[in-house]
C-alpha cells in the first residue's frame, strides 16, 4: 500500500492543489493530513490574497482518509488538546484576555495572536471538532501512528522543535502504547524529512529512504510555501520505503 502523507498546508490553497495533483501522479491508496491546514500568520507567509482556509480544508475533505487536526486548528475550534502534558491549561483558556494567558504560559506555549481572520464556515468549525488527535492506522505489515507532532507535545502548542533522539524518547513510549513501531508527524516544516530512532536524529532532502529499523519517526515537509520548503511524502508499507517528493 502506498500511503500519501501531507502537513501544515496553513492556508496555502495554490500549493495544495499543486501537491495533490503531483501526488495522484505519483500513485497513492490512501492520503493522509497532518494538520495545520489554518493558521496564516503574515510574519512567516507572503500569499496573502490566496490563502483559503475554507477551500483547503474541503478540497482535504474530499480527498483524505484521515486527517488529525494541528495547533493551528484546535485554536480556531477553541478545543484545549487532551493528548498534552506540556501545560495545564484552565478550562475557560479560551475566555481568558492574552496578557493573562502571556503570563500563564511564561512565553513557552502558541497562543496564535498574530494571525489573520479565517474563513471557516460554523460547518468546517464542526468538522474540526470531530478530528481525533491522533490516529493508528493498521496495514499487515506494521501499524503507524499519525500525530501533528510528538508527545508531551502531541499536537504543537508548546514552542520549539525537538533536534535530537532523546526529546522524542516520550513519543517512543506513547507510541510503543500504541503498539506502532512506525510514526509520522508534521509542525517541524523540514527542509525535506528526518527519521528518528531511539539512538539516532537524521535529516534527508528529497530522496528516497527505506526503513529497516523500527521503531521509527519521520518527520515530513509543509505544503505551504515556506522558505521554500513545500514537499509531501510517500511511503510505500510493502517496501518500507519513505520518499520526499519537493
Amino acid at each position: 500500500m502506498r500511503l500519501a502523507v501531507i502537513s501544515d498546508i496553513h492556508e496555502d490553497y495554490l500549493s495544495l492543489q499543486k501537491i495533490l495533483l503531483k501526488a495522484e501522479a505519483k500513485g497513492y491508496d490512501q492520503l493522509i493530513c497532518l494538520g495545520d491546514i489554518s493558521g496564516f500568520s503574515q510574519p512567516f507567509y507572503k500569499y496573502r490574497k490566496s490563502r483559503d482556509a475554507s477551500a483547503c480544508l474541503h478540497l482535504l475533505r474530499e480527498k483524505c482518509e484521515i486527517i488529525i487536526p494541528g495547533n493551528h486548528d484546535l485554536h480556531l475550534a477553541r478545543r484545549i488538546p487532551e493528548h498534552s502534558a506540556i501545560f495545564d491549561f484552565p478550562k475557560d483558556w479560551y475566555e481568558l484576555p492574552l496578557h493573562q494567558r502571556t503570563e500563564l504560559t511564561k512565553d513557552e506555549i502558541w497562543l496564535h495572536e498574530d494571525e489573520l481572520e479565517h474563513n471557516y464556515t460554523p460547518g468546517d468549525i464542526a468538522f474540526l471538532n470531530t478530528l481525533s488527535e491522533f490516529s493508528v492506522l493498521n496495514t499487515p505489515e506494521l501499524n503507524i501512528l499519525l500525530s501533528h507532532y510528538a508527545f508531551p507535545n502531541l499536537s504543537g502548542f508548546k514552542k520549539g522543535f525537538y533536534s535530537w533522539e532523546k526529546e522524542f524518547s516520550q513519543h517512543f513510549e506513547f507510541m510503543q502504547e500504541n503498539d506502532c513501531s512506525l510514526c509520522f508527524t508534521g509542525h517541524a516544516h523540514p527542509r525535506g524529512f528526518y527519521i528518528v530512532h531511539p539512538d539516532s536524529f537524521k535529516q534527508y532532502r528529497y530522496r528516497g529512504i527505506k526503513i529497516s529499523d523500527f521503531p521509527a519517526i519521520v518527520g515530513i515537509p509543509p505544503v505551504t510555501r515556506h522558505k521554500h520548503r513545500t514537499g509531501f511524502c510517500i511511503f510505500d508499507t510493502d517496501q518500507l520505503v519513505v520518499r520526499a517528493h519537493k
